[in-house]
């Protein structure tokens, strides 16, 4: 793992490092995966870095800086002759987040290791996975759960403030179970408030950044629209990458959607609160969101929450997230299930 600690500052180097803040492009965020990574399992594959990189795509110049410093293209991914694979994840399918779940698994699981080896070697990689994927999320529910979600709010709880869990977390919170890992945690606060949350999180050993205009900029003051979003980091935080928080209008006791301010629900209806205690944005709302991610069509991940949490919707609820869903977006593959 020494030669992966070495290979990750060298690939920032090669790459930058975002988190530098006032940068384009660089490396968002770096993890060793895959079943190489797995002590019992390293003769299976080489280990592997999974690899976010902004803005999204290598640019002509990042490949070029792979190819100096020794990587070699192959197969959509890049090896290098060290013996390690980088691997660019798309976000939208959970992907990181599930190798990530179940590499833990194999790793406390010597059955489970031992079942994996015969899988891999009989059928490859993709069947081994797909045949462990179950077995991860139960070890991650166990083992995490919503460990994330529960540091956040012990850090919050001294504000009086209507904040609430938002996207996957809060359906998590909806179903009362996880259903998929994450790889982070999103967060509805109220813009106003900002303030509060900025020295709350300076006085606990957080650090803040305000993605402005494609770079991190450190956030000193409160973000005026439409800039709206704070990622927060803290060592501690248990396995997410980070806190997103989301400043939110929620003036007059309603909660309204970003995207479309005259799109609204009562905060007492729109904010709800887990058996846990834990508060979350009603299952429509969160859907809403998930609808379009920044204009687009649902990602993958977005399109299983939904078929997950769409059999646990009220009526009124399905009928409210047709006509809001309709209204953004008027030939949506949502819809037809939702009229049902």
């Amino acid at each position: 793992m020494h030669a992966l600690q070495e290979a990750t500052e060298a690939l920032k180097k090669t790459l930058g490092d975002f988190l530098d803040r006032g940068r384009e492009d660089g490396v968002f965020f770096v993890q060793a995966g895959g079943p190489g990574s797995v002590p019992a399992l390293s003769d299976l594959d080489v280990p592997e870095l999974h690899v976010d990189v902004l803005p999204g795509e290598l640019s002509e110049q990042q490949r070029s800086g792979l190819l100096q410093v020794g990587y070699v293209p192959d197969s959509g991914h890049w090896v290098h002759p060290g013996g390690w694979r980088l691997v660019f994840p798309d976000h939208g399918t959970g992907w990181r987040a599930e190798q990530q779940a179940l590499a833990s698994l194999l790793s406390a699981d010597n059955g489970a290791a031992a079942g994996y080896r015969h899988v891999f070697e009989a059928q490859g990689r993709r069947a081994a996975d797909h045949a462990f994927a179950d077995a991860a999320l139960r070890h991650h529910a166990r083992t995490v759960g919503f460990s994330p979600a529960e540091f956040i709010a012990q850090t919050l709880a001294p504000l009086d403030a209507p904040w609430m869990f938002a996207a996957g977390v809060a359906l998590d919170l909806h179903l009362g179970r996880v259903a998929r890992p994450h790889d982070d945690v999103d967060i509805v606060f109220p813009r106003e408030r900002q303030p509060d949350l900025l020295a709350l999180l300076r006085a606990g050993g957080w650090r803040t950044d305000a993605p402005l205009d494609g770079t991190y900029q450190p956030w000193t003051a409160p973000l005026e629209p439409p800039h709206h979003q704070v990622h927060a980091r803290h060592p501690d935080l248990p396995d997410v990458i980070l806190a997103d928080f989301m400043f939110t209008d929620l003036s007059g006791e309603r909660w309204h959607y970003r995207r479309d301010p005259g799109i609204t629900l009562p905060l007492s209806e729109a904010r709800r609160h887990a058996e846990n205690g834990l508060p979350y944005l009603a299952p429509q709302a969160a859907l809403l969101f998930k609808s379009a991610t920044s204009g687009g069509q649902p990602r993958p991940k977005d399109e299983q929450d939904f078929r997950r949490s769409l059999p646990t919707l009220s009526t009124p609820e399905k009928e409210w997230l047709a006509q809001q869903v309709a209204r953004t977006t008027a030939q949506h593959p949502w819809l037809a299930a939702l009229e049902r």
